[in-house]
């Protein structure tokens, strides 16, 4: 019985170890979990920088390396393109302001033109009367009127320069607000002389106005980008209207930052008197209008480019950069037209420049670079924008850099756009608490309440404030700002929130606005 069964094991073939393929197949496994774990890391890098761009952070050149080779490449050639762009257009941009001058004040002249007194009837090229068959009359009449629109226009320009007398010394400071008080001026003047065809426009088109050099589109007063602010409204408690009209005003009170929602105060202080200009005309009959203004500004700005602000002090400096960028701002509107994107209000900003001191300064240079502002946070396309183009300064410009940044600058420099601060004159002597001022009267201007008792404050002022204070203290830290009856509202609309609504957020933020619109302030001696 034990020989059959010797047989069979000799006979039977030994079976595989499985020991191999097991270790291929987990090897195998581990590459792929190493391989997916590599490709989820990407993804999340990536991932975290476009909800960073879409977000407060800005974009640095490092996380360029998380984004596709095809969009690194893109993204590269928009960059040199650009900048060749910009350079010939920098070229050009002296000759542009130049020609919009001259092209302005010719319109003038043909208007004035037809509105002159007739001419003499004595001739300097006859002794005596001119008759009706003397067979020089006609030539002799011809140059009569040519000089005689030169004599007038040569006693204007006279005129005008006893006014405007080139001293051998121009104070900066003097200068940079005469440029912007100028230029406010033209501003207004090209607005006001067209008011009410504004208003019926803007009552039967909520979506289109005119810009300085012909119509473009605008967004909706109200975006969706920040939707969680709205669904607590709903069960939110009641704001008392009656109770509290002291504090409120009536629906027709002028309310320059008005949003859905949102009430306004009785009391917003100088943002009461601002001047609203958010479309503008440049006809003839516009031009009239502004033509002092015009002519005033093209001397002034041929003063600036003979001065020096190097030597001045700190705060002289800081004054100094601050007219000149909210004017540089308001002139390239005038000569290029309003923007119809960040790109391109960003490339405006490169190639819009004045020379001063023998240099030429960019309103993106003196924003950025002069004034060492952050970029901003509340606009993410444009702080993206500066990640991924560089300025660049030459060494013998930054001598006339301001020596620490200054974050109330943020409520000082208007870049035209409905959520912007209001442009008002800012002076040497007392530019630390100017912007003291202007963050003040902005914050009574902007934020508010809505009919649900929820404070709701611009993107612009929450992005500021969260360098500082935390989501809970921004109510209480708007307070502080607000008159004692609109702080004392205001925090009783946060405890009542509170109590009621646990858990969910004080305040709403309004999304920012970036239709074309300037205010401009009065001036401080004006209010007193």
């Amino acid at each position: 019985m034990p020989l059959p069964l010797a047989k069979a094991r000799r006979g039977s073939s030994p079976q595989p170890s499985p020991q191999p393929a097991r270790s291929s197949c987990r090897s195998q496994l581990e590459q792929d979990v190493k391989r997916l774990r590599k490709a989820l890391q990407d993804e999340t890098a990536l991932h975290a920088v476009l909800e960073g761009a879409l977000g407060r952070a800005a974009v640095t050149l490092a996380d360029m390396a998380y984004l596709p080779t095809n969009a690194q490449e893109l993204l590269s050639t928009i960059c040199i393109l650009e900048t060749a762009v910009t350079k010939l257009e920098e070229e050009m941009v002296s000759l542009h302001f130049q020609l919009t001058q001259e092209r302005n004040e010719r319109r003038l002249v043909e208007y004035r033109l037809k509105h002159l007194p007739p001419p003499p009837s004595a001739c300097s090229c006859h002794s005596g009367k001119l008759g009706p068959d003397d067979p020089t009359g006609e030539k002799c009449s011809s140059q009569t009127e040519e000089v005689y629109p030169r004599a007038v226009l040569h006693e204007q320009a006279v005129k005008l320069q006893r006014q405007i007398s080139v001293k051998s010394f121009v104070d900066p400071n003097q200068l940079s607000e005469d440029i912007v008080r100028c230029m406010r001026n033209i501003f207004i003047s090209l607005s006001d002389s067209c008011r009410d065809s504004s208003r019926n426009s803007n009552m039967e088109n909520q979506q289109s106005i005119p810009s300085p050099t012909g119509n473009y589109s605008i967004s909706a007063f109200w975006t969706l980008s920040e939707p969680s602010s709205i669904s607590s409204w709903v069960q939110s408690p009641q704001v008392d209207l009656n109770y509290n009209n002291n504090v409120l005003a009536s629906e027709t009170v002028f309310d320059p930052y008005k949003a859905r929602e949102k009430l306004s105060w009785a009391d917003i202080g100088s943002y009461g008197a601002a001047a609203e200009v958010s479309w503008m005309s440049v006809g003839k009959k516009q031009l009239e209008y502004a033509a002092e203004s015009l002519r005033k500004f093209r001397l002034f700005i041929e003063q600036l480019a003979e001065i020096n602000p190097i030597h001045l002090s700190d705060d002289a400096r800081l004054a100094f950069w601050i007219n000149l960028y909210n004017a540089l701002m308001m002139h390239a509107y005038l000569a290029y037209g309003v923007p119809r994107s960040d790109m391109k209000l960003f490339s405006l900003m490169q190639k819009a420049a004045y020379t001063i001191g023998g240099h030429s300064f960019s309103a993106a240079f003196i924003e950025y670079v002069i004034l060492k502002m952050k970029p901003p946070s509340h606009r993410p396309q444009m702080a993206l924008l500066l990640a991924l183009q560089k300025i660049k300064v030459p060494e013998e410009q930054k001598k006339f850099c301001i020596a620490a940044p200054e974050p109330l600058l943020t409520f000082a420099l208007s870049c035209g756009m409905y959520s912007s601060p209001g442009v008002k004159i800012y002076t040497a002597n007392n530019v630390r608490e100017e912007l003291q001022d202007a963050q003040r009267d902005f914050i009574r201007a902007s934020v508010g309440v809505s009919r649900k008792g929820k404070l709701l404050a611009p993107k612009i002022l929450h992005c500021f404030a969260r360098g500082f204070v935390d989501d809970n203290s921004f109510p209480i830290w708007i307070s502080h700002f607000l008159p004692q009856q609109q702080a004392t509202f205001v925090d009783h609309c946060v405890s009542q929130r509170r109590q009621s609504l646990l858990g969910t957020r004080t305040f709403g933020v309004v999304p920012f606005d970036s239709r074309f619109r300037y205010l401009f302030l009065p001036d401080a001696g004006s209010l007193n």
